[in-house]
């Protein structure tokens, strides 16, 4: 069996030496409590840029991301009415058609004759 490349021993030397310490690490409350601040901080930050980025484009008369997400959603919207409007239509098609009222007579007046 041959030994694993050079790289690979020198990534499992240093795993078994850090996995440990880190592990103790990612335990403990305070790094908790800073992951959550980090997770906010963030959030914040992607926040305030979207707002900055979305004026920008609206400057230029441009769509925002903001804008083509609520037009992709719309358009989700409009195509789930189209489906659920052509299910009924075909629906509506196979059943079958109610009888015909008797044919009018000859003295009948035709609902849509021109009148003198």
């Amino acid at each position: 069996m041959t030994d694993p490349p050079l790289w690979r021993q020198a990534y499992d030397a240093a795993e078994r030496r850090v996995t440990p310490h880190a592990d103790r690490l990612v335990r403990t409350p305070s790094f908790a409590v800073g992951a959550a601040v980090l997770r906010r901080a963030q959030a914040l930050a992607r926040s305030s840029a979207e707002g900055v980025t979305a004026r920008a484009w609206h400057l230029l008369n441009l769509p925002a991301g903001s804008d083509v997400s609520r037009l992709r959603t719309q358009i989700g919207a409009l195509d789930r009415e189209v489906r659920r409007l052509t299910v009924q239509l075909e629906l509506e098609r196979r059943r079958p058609a109610p009888p015909s009222p008797a044919a009018p007579g000859p003295d009948a007046e035709e609902p849509r004759a021109e009148r003198a």
